[in-house]
This record gives C-alpha cells, structure tokens and sequence, in this order.
C-alpha cells in the first residue's frame, strides 16, 4: 500500500467515525448522538461566531473526507460514511434552548435530535433531491439541508414558545 492509498485509507475511516460507521445497529443514530453532544458541549464553550466558523471548516473538511472514502470504496452513497450525520446535527444545534434549566435543555437536545433524523430518514420535499447529487457532495449535501429543515422546524416551535435559542445569540 503506498502512502496515497495510506492517506485515503486514513480519511476513509474518520469518513466512517470508524468504527461507528460500520456498526451493525443504527449507526447513522449513533453519529448523530454524538454530534448532539460534541456540538453542545462546543456551543457551550465557544463564542457563536467561533462556532459557526467551526462548523462551516467541518462540513468543508467532512466533504474531502467523502471524497476520500469514495475513491477508495468506489460506491454511490456509502451507508458506512456516518461524518455527514454529524454535520448536520452541528446545525440543528444552533436552533437548542440557551437556559439554565436542565429540563429545557434535554427537552431541546431531543427536538433537536428527533428532527433531524426525522428529515434525514424520511428525506421529504427536496432533501432527496440533494442525495443525488454526485460524489461527496452527494453525501454532504442531504444531511445538510436536513439538519437546516430540522433547524428552521426547532427555532419556530422554540421561539414559538418564547424561548432563547442559540443562534439568536449572533443579534446581542
């Protein structure tokens, strides 16, 4: 294996949240439990704009990731590559309850969760037309617009019901 191979190899398995991706149970859930809780904890810990700087380089950096397992893997939309799920729960995050009690919190990082995979599973209105976008693009572009469908969904029930949510935080 040369060191091209190697490389490819290597993004290929941060494509999959290695060894999440190859889970045999959900692992598409999986990744997206786990960018609800690196997501929350980052928007906890950094100023919104940071975050959003962050996100934008991770979905950036999550595309070539894609690329790289297709070269290796050479398949359409590989259900092994779980990075887009991440990335779209990253948006979701942005629309969760800025509050200092707990029950509100979890109540928000469960919309948030319950949504996304609601639009990334069902993939109505035009997310299934993203999926067929070629290559990573393809991959990315799905999960995106799901996480922003999920994302517009939350702010309107959360600002609905009088609640401070993140991204509100960029107007302060």
């Amino acid at each position: 294996m040369n060191n091209n191979q190697k490389i490819l190899l290597y993004f290929s398995k941060i494509a999959e949240l290695y060894p999440v991706g190859r889970s045999k149970y959900a692992p598409g859930t999986i990744a997206s439990l786990i960018g609800i809780v690196v997501g929350y904890f980052l928007i906890l810990n950094m100023d919104i704009k940071f975050y959003l700087v962050f996100l934008f380089l991770f979905i950036i950096i999550s595309y070539f990731l894609c690329e790289a397992h297709l070269k290796l893997n050479n398949k359409k939309d590989p259900k092994e590559v779980v990075v887009d799920e991440v990335s779209g729960q990253l948006i979701v995050i942005l629309a969760c309850v800025q509050s200092e009690k707990f029950t509100y919190i979890f109540l928000s990082l469960l919309l948030s969760f319950i949504l996304f995979r609601f639009f990334d599973i069902t993939k109505i209105g035009p997310i299934k037309k993203f999926e067929n976008l070629p290559n990573g693009i393809g991959i990315m572009a799905d999960d995106i617009v799901a996480g922003l469908f999920a994302f517009v969904t939350q702010a309107a029930i959360l600002t609905s019901l009088n609640q401070n949510i993140f991204i509100k935080t960029l107007w302060n």
